[in-house]
């Protein structure tokens, strides 16, 4: 069920992107269906409202569906992320006067690698 909602959910998502791009800006001439078969069929006026229409059914057919979704997954879940035990790390404890190497920052006790030899001449 909730797979077929999100699902829903992007293609509804992808029309109202598509839509939003089509629609005239405020003063603007051309547009994405200005031109072809379309003028003959709407005028400027009625194609605005008919996209700003399908765009706001679209718009609320997203909200209510990601309402859903939202309630959905709250059912499913009992518990939150939050509410699981962090990991225990194993704290480090150093007497005086000693390092520890595991501490960030501290001496290491390994030695440092050689330097590599020079090649012999020839």
């Amino acid at each position: 069920m909730a797979n077929t909602l999100m699902v829903i959910n992007l293609v509804v998502s992808g029309l109202i992107v598509l839509l939003v791009l089509m629609q005239f800006g405020k003063g603007a001439e051309a547009g994405l269906m200005s031109g072809g078969a379309s003028d003959a069929v709407f005028s400027a006026a009625q194609k605005g409202n008919i996209l700003s229409r399908v765009t706001t059914v679209l718009v609320v057919i997203f909200l209510v569906n990601s309402i859903i979704m939202a309630k959905i997954q709250g059912r499913n879940t009992s518990e939150s992320l939050l509410d699981k035990n962090a990991p225990i790390t194993q704290t480090t404890t150093t007497k005086p006067g000693k390092t520890d190497a595991a501490a960030p920052g501290a001496a290491s006790e390994v030695p440092a690698p050689a330097a590599p030899a020079a090649p012999a001449k020839k």
